[in-house]
């Protein structure tokens, strides 16, 4: 495969990839600072097909016209929150026994919201510092296509094989295969004073319950100690209950409040 044999000095990508930059700004509906507020599906694609041509001459969507029933599709996900993309690949049975593959790109909306925000830290994407939503999600969608173009060309593909990482410092410098982006745990500690391990509170229905949190993802998993609940490993048992982090409240801050009200 040619188009994966390119090999692309620092000026070149930096010239194209800041085109890519400029040509998103001025032609989406929704991304209209470099920190963006809102992203779309159609942003997704948008970007794609300028990477596709700048760098690959649409080799990328021609090969997915002739190995796939249908254009691959784009998505914004909401519930990624450890890596800042995927890409998947799908073999759909067709009739006679013969199969087609489906190719997706996501990336991870809520991490890119959550980075440049108020978790005020370095983001480091593939080995590149960041310094906003845009450029990250470039960082993203460059190893996401790398991902896609081995598939294409391979059948299978991974970010820790030294083929993959030679490709993607070829045509896009970048210098390692880790994103480093502001996590849901770290949001919930600077926003919300909220921490796994740590008690909180939360009202449902005029009660007030206290319980460990246990996981924080989309929403935070707390475990409130009940008799009819599920035994653990400490021995005590807990009722399992999915709070909104906005719902939360440390709980060390209530008891404060209610000694004071007295």
């Amino acid at each position: 495969m040619e188009v994966l044999t390119l090999k692309l000095d620092a000026a070149a990508i930096s010239q194209k990839t800041c085109a890519i930059h400029e040509a998103i700004l001025e032609q989406s509906s929704s991304i209209h600072t470099p920190n963006f507020t809102d992203i779309t599906d159609q942003d997704v694609a948008d970007l794609f097909d300028l990477y596709d041509d700048a760098f690959f001459d649409g080799w990328l969507n021609q090969r997915v016209s002739k190995k796939s029933s249908k254009p691959i599709t784009f998505r914004v996900s909401t519930r990624m929150t450890r890596s800042g993309g995927k890409t998947t690949c799908w073999h759909q049975r067709k009739r006679f026994g013969k199969t087609k593959k489906e190719y997706e790109i996501a990336v991870a909306g809520r991490l890119l919201q959550m980075s440049f925000g108020d978790v005020d830290r370095p983001v480091l994407i593939a080995g590149h510092p960041c310094t906003n939503r845009l450029e990250a999600l470039q960082r993203i969608m460059e190893h996401e296509i790398i991902h896609l173009a081995e598939m294409l060309a391979w059948d299978h593909s991974s970010c820790h094989k030294p083929r993959f990482k030679s490709i993607v410092k070829n045509i896009f410098n970048h210098t390692a295969v880790h994103h480093d982006m502001v996590t849901p745990r770290e949001e919930a500690a600077v926003r919300h004073n909220i921490r796994i391990g740590s008690l909180a509170s939360f009202e449902v229905h005029s009660r007030i319950y206290i319980g460990v949190v246990n996981r924080i993802n989309h929403r935070a998993t707390i475990l409130v100690e009940s008799s009819e609940g599920e035994r653990y490993r400490n021995g005590k048992t807990y009722e399992k209950h999915y709070v909104p982090l906005d719902m939360l409240t440390p709980a060390i801050e209530q008891r404060v409040a209610a000694k004071a009200a007295r």
